[in-house]
């Protein structure tokens, strides 16, 4: 199974694709950042958004997207700007028939490092360590969305085993 993770974000919206192959194990296929200029408009920046990820799902193939729920800001401008980057990011991948899991913070840091209140160091070198990389995957959200990626390929192949049990 081969699942994309999408770390949105206003300024930078990272991406990882992360298989787990027929003996369990976490390969990395591929990350990376969507840098974005805070002087373009907002709708430059959706839009740009949404071309990028939709090449990245085009070039992977993934199986399947995951993406982190949008979480409690004390900036509502900010939670609004980051809800249209989700939106965007939700687009580009159901319009290409995939489906999408989402997933809290806490669940995302519980599944990559086994404790859901773990520092972001904790999170990114978990996922270099799962991933066998020599290196913490930059930029930062790039690392975040290979933790989202991992979470949703942990959480799958539980319920994989949960219905071939059943």
């Amino acid at each position: 199974m081969r699942v994309m993770g999408i770390d949105c974000g206003t300024e930078c919206t990272g991406f990882g694709v992360v298989d787990l192959d027929s003996r369990d194990k976490l390969v990395c296929v591929s990350f990376g950042g969507i840098r974005l200029s805070p002087r373009e408009p907002l709708p430059i920046r959706l839009s740009t958004v949404f071309d990028r990820l939709s090449a990245v799902i085009q070039q992977f193939q993934p199986d399947r997207v995951a993406i982190e729920e949008v979480f409690y800001s004390v900036n509502p401008k900010s939670a609004l700007k980051l809800g249209q980057v989700r939106g965007v990011a939700m687009l580009a991948a159901s319009s290409q028939k995939l489906q999408i899991g989402e997933y809290a913070p806490l669940t995302i840091k519980a599944s990559v490092v086994g404790y859901g209140r773990a520092e972001k160091e904790q999170v990114q070198l978990m996922v270099a360590r799962l991933l066998c990389l020599e290196e913490i995957p930059e930029p930062t959200d790039a690392a975040d969305a290979l933790a989202i990626a991992i979470c949703d390929l942990h959480t799958q192949a539980t319920l994989m085993r949960q219905r071939a049990g059943a």
